[in-house]
């Protein structure tokens, strides 16, 4: 539903809580000028009387008792040219959090409604101020937890990603169009209408630049919820240690003592701008206690669900018990390094024994020393691999990095193109039609990507995640 006169102004306070130079309040609809007049009750000239893209300063007053809340910056927006499209009215009152919510809570004296999680965002879009894929970017900018997650999300509020699925969509159309007019015309052969012959190149080029976006989506989860990785190995095998190195900071105890670490410890490092959630985990191994038991089965749990598992060994100790680990299905090789510590202390020729047995169970092998910091930039390097694979960014190279929901629309779309090029390139008269529906299925899965056609389910599922204030 778009958003008209009768729907209420919408308000919220869209800096983070806590202590600040200002505090941003955004009030948005048919009355917030009306609004924000009863909240500056006295000034010379009032809200509604201020020119579009003007900032005036004003006392605001609590409309109950004519009392003080704050003094506050008024910037003015007018309908349609600002964030929701509507009639936006920002006060930009001092920081902190008590100041904030008594502007707020006045302004719901005035007559506002307390907005909901990415109502504002929701109503710019509803306005056509944007379409859905830049509103979803509105949340990958905020949430972005790199420059390249930024980047990939700024590209896509730019509008990138939607100019390209609107022309992929309008090839689509054109060429149903195309197919639909052989039917009507099939006996006419005066009547100019282009045969469908290049119907399938056209198609072909659509298939490309979508298959092209919806090959970005691997990395585009990467950039947005970052990949799982997990220390793992015998007691004493230098997990912590490690941690400790690959963070840069001293985040975990380290100690002789086996056993030290009975619980997950978990911190997220960037490796080339993809977010890697790293736990420290206890050393797996039988043990009577119970508390380190529970300790080893979390272990257990989170080696089984990492994207990446790092399977230390310790250099120092016996190798025998320490390769039971191979070929087990909590260890594949392709989310597997096994990183061999200890090297500055290890006996001649170990390093190179363990290496080979390790590569020849198909496990890449990685020595270093945690406690040295010699060898680290090696293991980065296989981490990198291992996650992001060998290949250059796709998502660079596309400027964008699609989302799940937009992959899952994406592969309806490429599917029903498949099922077009088959039939049309069969060539029966009978096919036509079911070719054209499927050029039509394909068009509309791209539509609910940019929010040509959505649902109110749809929009719900898209904006719950975003926080209130946006």
């Amino acid at each position: 539903m778009t958003p008209g006169a009768d729907e209420p102004a919408i308000a919220a306070v869209c800096t983070a809580p806590g202590r600040a130079g200002i505090a941003v309040i955004r009030l948005s609809g048919a009355e917030a000028y009306a609004i924000a007049d009863r909240l500056c009750v006295g000034a010379k000239v009032a809200p509604s009387q201020m020119p579009a893209g003007t900032f005036r300063l004003f006392k605001l007053r609590d409309p109950a008792d004519g009392s003080l809340v704050d003094e506050a910056v008024v910037l003015a927006f007018r309908a349609p040219r600002s964030y929701t499209g509507e009639d936006v009215v920002e006060f930009q009152t001092h920081g902190g959090r008590v100041a904030a919510q008594r502007v707020l809570a006045a302004l719901v004296a005035c007559g506002a409604r307390l907005a909901g999680p990415g109502e504002f965002t929701r109503r710019a879009f509803l306005n056509g101020r944007m379409d859905l894929s830049r509103a979803e970017a509105v949340m990958d900018v905020i949430g972005a937890q790199s420059e390249r997650a930024e980047r990939a999300a700024a590209e896509q509020l730019a509008g990138r990603l939607g100019r390209t699925l609107d022309a992929c969509y309008d090839d689509l159309l054109s060429a149903c169009a195309d197919v639909e007019a052989s039917l009507d015309f099939a006996d006419d052969e005066a009547a100019g209408i282009l045969a469908p012959a290049d119907i399938p190149g056209r198609l072909r080029a659509v298939a490309a630049r979508l298959q092209a976006l919806a090959d970005t989506w691997r990395e585009g989860l990467l950039l947005r919820e970052g990949a799982r990785v997990v220390l793992s190995g015998a007691p004493n095998a230098g997990k912590s240690t490690l941690f400790n190195a690959l963070l840069g900071v001293l985040r975990a105890i380290v100690s002789d003592i086996p056993g030290t670490t009975r619980d997950t410890i978990e911190e997220t490092l960037l490796l080339d701008g993809i977010p890697l959630r790293i736990a420290d985990t206890a050393g797996l191994r039988e043990t009577e206690s119970p508390i380190e038991r529970m300790g080893v089965d979390r272990s257990v749990a989170l080696v089984r669900a990492a994207d990446l598992n790092l399977r230390l060994l310790d250099l120092a100790a016996d190798p025998e018990p320490q390769l039971a680990w191979l070929g087990e299905a909590a260890y594949p090789p392709d989310r597997t390094v096994a990183v061999l510590n200890k090297a500055d202390v290890a006996p001649g020729g170990r390093v190179e024994t363990l290496t080979r047995r390790i590569a020849a169970a198909g496990y890449q092998a990685v020595a270093l020393s945690a406690q040295e910091g010699t060898g680290l930039e090696a293991l980065r390097e296989a981490m990198k691999r291992k996650v992001c694979g060998d290949r250059d960014s796709i998502a660079a190279a596309q400027g964008v990095a699609v989302s799940e929901r937009h992959h899952a629309l994406l592969a309806e779309a490429l599917d029903a193109i498949r099922e077009a090029l088959a039939l049309e390139e069969a060539g029966a008269e009978d096919d036509a039609a079911l070719c054209a529906q499927r050029l039509r299925v394909a068009a509309e899965a791209l539509a609910q990507i940019t929010g040509r056609v959505y649902t109110d389910d749809l929009l719900d599922r898209v904006f719950s995640r975003f926080c209130v204030g946006k």
